[in-house]
Order: structure tokens, then sequence, then C-alpha cells
């Protein structure tokens, strides 16, 4: 029963709006944590907790499952992509092994022609007698000076080939030697893109189990959450209870100084006029009506005294009329809390305001303020599950909904 009517009141109170940007998401998450915790702020503290995360994992858990989806979806790209990158790696790395094997060839034909040419100059070194003018010099005849130019030029045309053959088979290897650091470029450039590509791939399978996990936890988050809330409802239903005696003995009290303000009202002091009109008790904004609200946990509609507007810790709260503190200090489940009477209406009914869970009270009972003084700080005393002013507007004692007031 109790999960059935978690199902319903998700309609109500735990409903996922479209996708949105990241900030309006977070934002949209906050309102409804926000609500959902004014709703179980007659809970115990216990099913406050629980409360926040079954809202907080139900906000996550749509988007945890999309972000499975997402990482399944990346996971098979990455390793698509680094599979094909390891074929270019792998086809990159054969060109560059049939590069080197070129470039092996064309130096060891560098090397022969280095040894050819070495060989004729140690044999030119060795034969130096017949070389140069020693040779026309030692010549005996016209035929041997014939015979030696011969020689020579023989011997010219054997050093120009040897180092012909030298440039040509440099020449041929500086070219392979180019092809090769081309291909080794070209294979690094691949083998880095592979093991780029591996490395999303496997980054993308953590994300993956990462959201995997996510997604478990927040489920046993949320039937943690629903074991809380069916341990803690007989607490719940005394603790409401408590509270709502508490704001029966507030309107007998205010009721009272309103039976004696009439009759005993401060010299000086007017009532309010008009409309009674309030002005803003805080700067913040509102993230709960005044009204019965529905507990997502227990299925009933527990009445909400007051609008709430949140605000940061400490921020000023200031009287919304003129009158007199009728009530200042802790009050239960309204934590700090004080009460101003502003006395009589037009049409005869009295005027109070109040004001709970308050970091700081700044006032005492019988102190006369005037509308806009700081009367206190904005806190999350008593039952409260975040910085918030819970304001009250009482007729005759009983709360009404202060917005058409303010």
């Amino acid at each position: 029963m109790l999960a059935a009517g978690l199902a319903g009141a998700s309609v109500v109170a735990f409903s996922s709006p479209a996708l949105g940007a990241p900030s309006d998401d977070k934002h949209r998450v906050d309102r409804q944590v926000a609500a959902a915790a004014a709703a179980l702020e007659g809970a115990t503290s216990k099913a406050q907790a629980a409360g926040v995360a079954f809202t907080i994992a139900n906000q996550q858990l749509p988007g945890a499952r999309q972000k499975v989806q997402e990482s399944k979806g990346q996971v098979a790209a990455a390793q698509v992509k680094a599979a094909e990158a390891g074929r270019v790696a792998g086809k990159a790395r054969a060109e560059l092994a049939v590069a080197q094997t070129a470039l092996d060839a064309m130096q060891r034909q560098v090397d022969d022609a280095r040894g050819g040419l070495d060989e004729y100059i140690r044999s030119s070194y060795e034969g130096s007698s017949f070389l140069g003018p020693n040779a026309l010099i030692g010549a005996r005849s016209p035929d041997e000076v014939l015979d030696s130019i011969g020689y020579l030029d023989s011997l010219a045309g054997n050093q120009k080939r040897a180092v012909d053959a030298v440039s040509r088979a440099r020449f041929a290897a500086a070219i392979r030697r180019a092809e090769f650091l081309k291909k080794k470029q070209a294979a690094d450039l691949a083998e880095a893109r592979a093991q780029s590509a591996l490395d999303q791939a496997q980054s993308a399978q953590s994300q993956a189990q990462a959201a995997a996990v996510h997604v478990a936890q927040l489920i046993n988050q949320r039937k943690h959450s629903l074991q809380i809330a069916q341990q803690e409802k007989a607490a719940n239903a005394r603790q409401y209870a408590s509270l709502q005696a508490e704001s029966r003995r507030i309107a007998e009290a205010l009721q009272a100084i309103a039976g004696k303000g009439r009759h005993g009202r401060p010299s000086g002091r007017p009532a309010v006029h008009g409309d009674g009109r309030l002005s803003m008790p805080v700067n913040g904004w509102k993230s709960s009506d005044f009204g019965y609200r529905y507990d997502p946990y227990y299925r009933v509609w527990q009445l909400h005294a007051g609008a709430d507007f949140a605000a940061p810790a400490g921020t000023p709260i200031w009287a919304a009329a003129s009158g007199v503190v009728a009530r200042a200090g802790w009050n239960g489940g309204y934590g700090n809390y004080t009460c101003i009477y502003h006395y009589e209406l037009p049409n005869g009914r009295s005027l109070s305001t109040c004001y709970g869970h308050q970091s700081h009270i700044g006032v005492h009972v019988g102190e006369y303020v005037t509308r806009g003084e700081v009367i206190g700080r904005v806190g999350t005393t008593g039952a409260s599950t975040g910085n918030h002013l819970h304001f009250e507007v009482r007729l005759d004692g009983e709360p009404v909904n202060p917005l058409p007031w303010l």
C-alpha cells in the first residue's frame, strides 16, 4: 500500500519535467527537494532525511538511467574507433618495416660504392709513380708519352665513375631515408591515435560501469527510504499531532492577548488600518504555500499553517507590520519562534504574525516593533530541513493564508 501511495504521490510531488540545461535541472531539483522537505516538515528527523533522499533519488534516477544508455553507446563507438585505429597503426607499422628493409639495402649499396672508391684510391696510391707529371717526365719516347697520357685518362675516368657511384648511392639512400622517416612519423601518429582511442574506450567503459553503479545506488536509496518511512509512521503521526496542538495553544494565547489589547492598548499605538496589508518579512523565494499538503509517504493531508520563504542562513527577518511582541523563544517544531500582535483590524478581528525556524531572535516579549524593523535572522531550527522563514498570519489566533496579506 505504501508503494502504491508513493507511486500515486509521485505524480503530484515528484514528477520529472523534460530535461533542460544542467543549471535549469539543478534549480528544478532544488525546488522539488525543498517542496518535499516542506511536505515532511511535521515528520521526524529520520523521515525528513529519508524523504529528501527519496526525492533526490527519484529526480536523479531517470537521468542516471539515460546516462547508462549513453555510456553504452559511447563504449561501442569508442571500441569501433579503437579497432579501426589499431588496423591503421598495424598497416603503418608494416609499411615502416618495408621502408626499413629498403633503407638497409640502399645503405649496403652506399657501403659497396664507398668500398670501390677506397679500393681505387689505394690502387692509385700504390701506383703513384705512374701518376701526374712523373709519368710524363719519365717517358723515353713519344709513344711512351702517349701511353702515359692514355693511362692517366683511364685513371681519371675510373676515379670519376667511383665518385659518381658513391654520389648516386648516397642520393638514393637519402631518398629512402626520407621515405622511411615519413613512414615512421605516420606509424608513430597512428599508434598514438590507436592508444588514445583505446584509452577513450576504457574510460567510456569505466563511466558506463560507474553509471550502472549509480543507478543501483539510487534504487537502493529509494528502497531504504521507504523502509524508514514505514518505521517512522507512528512517530510521525504523534509529531504532527503535537505540532497541531502547539498551534492551537498559540491561537489561544494570541486570543487572550487580543482580549487584553482591546481594553489595554499601549498609548499612541494605533491598530492596523485599511485592509491590513503587510510588508514582505524577508528577501527570499516562496518554497511552500499555506494549506493542506499531501504527505507522499503516508498518503495523508496535513495542514501547513504558514508560507515558507527560502533564504540563506542569517538573512534579516523584518516585522511585517508594527505591533507588540507576544511570543519570543523556543517553541518545539517551530524552533526559534516569534509572534507579533498587531491589535484589531477595522472588522474587529485581531491580527498577528509569527516567524518560525529563526537562527536568532532579536526581540523580547512586550517590546514594541515597527514595520520593517529587523526582529531576527533566517535559520533552520526546530522541524526544518533547510534555511527558510516559516511565516504565519493569524486572525483571532487562527492561521490563515499569508499571501493575500503581503
